[in-house]
């Protein structure tokens, strides 16, 4: 006898429902959720007799923005909207566009801390409907992963499929605009890899889902145990140093705005000019947490190569960001800030090097 398996797709806007510039726009690429789920018919009707299930689809359109304009409220309705369903639903699908896809991944990963069930997103490079869309293509990949079944084992917590990769909420990276192949696995190996199979990594897996329950929270197997914390503070600066830049933007910034949080990105392995010590100090002092990474695209930044980290890193003055890609690092510290009342600045410091959900490597230099 065939399971009943529940499925919500959640809509917000982006490139496959024909957010796109105007003079681009055809009234065949604007496609509401019905129209979706009508063309992937044939998807469903597959998996139902691969899994043996019997697989219902409802929409719910949460907004429809180009995705530049997603805010962290958006990232709060969707926190609460999968709060108030997840016991309706087996999983849960959001479409999204591509530009800050990675942020919203990365949001609902610290959000949502342990969800037994798969809550994947999704996008396109071309809106559905237009020549060359892989908007359906990617629409029913992310449905063949919320319903995958193997060994008894299953997808669960938030990942991102697009092109051929899945990937764990808080390592997705958009890597071009152009490709279909849009996003990587940011420092690490994805979950999986999908076209006519799905080609899981047993070992990123493994520790994908290892975070979704541990020693403080079991797995949610209803929503009276899912674990939901949807409270960000964005009053971040994020800069990028350059050779001759005037250490007084730091402190001035965090004096005139009221900034909570600074994230630098910096030269080399986290090594910032030494002029902005004394800027570093100040913030210190304020109790601003400072977060450094590199500008490297593949760097880490870690404090323990040349000088200038090195100082930092003796004088407690700034966070290393280590292998985390700007999206994470910038959402979790967001994530964090709000809760620095209960935890005081050391701890908040503690916090943001400490491997939460998957996020953060932290690499020790030994040896010679």
């Amino acid at each position: 006898m065939a399971s009943d398996h529940h499925m919500l797709l959640i809509t917000t806007g982006g490139t496959i429902a024909g957010q796109v510039a105007s003079d681009k726009l055809d009234t065949e690429s604007v496609r509401d959720a019905g129209d979706l789920l009508a063309i992937i018919g044939s998807t469903v009707s597959h998996l139902n007799r691969k899994y043996n299930l019997n697989i219902s689809i409802d929409s719910h359109p949460l907004c429809n923005v180009d995705s530049s304009n997603i805010l962290p409220k958006h990232w709060s309705d969707l926190v609460a909207l999968i709060r108030d369903k997840y016991d309706d639903y087996d999983s849960f699908i959001i479409t999204h566009g591509t530009n800050t896809l990675g942020y919203t991944c990365a949001a609902l990963s610290f959000a949502i801390a342990n969800s037994s069930k798969p809550i994947v997103l999704t996008g396109s490079q071309v809106s559905a409907g237009l020549p060359g869309s892989d908007g359906i293509t990617n629409l029913e990949n992310a449905l063949r992963v919320a319903v995958w079944r193997y060994r008894n084992r299953q997808m669960k917590g938030v990942v991102a499929v697009f092109g051929s990769h899945i990937i764990t909420g808080t390592r997705v990276k958009k890597e071009t605009e152009f490709d279909y192949d849009a996003f990587i696995s940011f420092g690490t190996g994805s979950i999986g890899r999908i076209g006519r199979i799905i080609n899981i990594d047993e070992g990123n897996l493994s520790k994908h889902q290892s975070y979704l329950e541990t020693a403080v929270y079991p797995e949610a197997r209803n929503a009276n145990t899912l674990r939901c914390d949807n409270e960000f503070d964005m009053r971040i600066l994020s800069l990028t140093e350059f050779p001759g830049m005037s250490s007084c933007y730091l402190r001035e910034f965090a004096e005139r705005l009221e900034v909570r949080g600074v994230i630098l990105r910096a030269f080399g392995a986290g090594d910032p000019c030494t002029r902005h010590l004394e800027s570093f100090e100040i913030l210190k002092r304020y109790g601003i947490p400072v977060v450094i990474t590199t500008q490297a695209p593949n760097g880490n930044s870690n404090f323990q190569v040349n000088q200038p980290g090195k100082v930092l890193k003796d004088k407690g003055l700034a966070i290393p960001a280590h292998d985390m890609s700007i999206e994470s690092m910038t959402v979790k510290l967001a994530w964090l800030l709000p809760k620095k009342k209960e935890l005081g600045y050391e701890k908040l410091c503690e916090e943001m090097v400490r491997d939460m959900r998957g996020e953060i490597n932290v690499m020790w230099e030994v040896g010679g």
